[in-house]
């Protein structure tokens, strides 16, 4: 990321609040910067729970994907 960060500040009732304030920002952000921060939640996951982040593997629990039939 560019390191500059950009804050946006709203005060008022919860529930006349915006339901997604975010959305536009993460479309308009570039695919890369996307997963960065993705990234970054798995890493904050695991450090919450104390666990180490190497040890972090893909899960591979599918047994088949078939299409979906209408």
């Amino acid at each position: 990321m560019n390191g500059k960060r950009d804050i946006k500040v709203w005060y008022g009732k919860l529930e006349d609040a915006e339901a997604y304030p975010d959305v536009k920002y993460w479309q308009s952000q570039p695919d890369k910067v996307k997963f960065e921060a993705a990234w970054q939640m798995v890493i904050d996951a695991h450090a919450m729970k104390g666990e180490d982040i190497r040890e972090s593997r893909l899960q591979r629990s599918i047994a088949s994907i078939k299409p979906v039939t209408r």
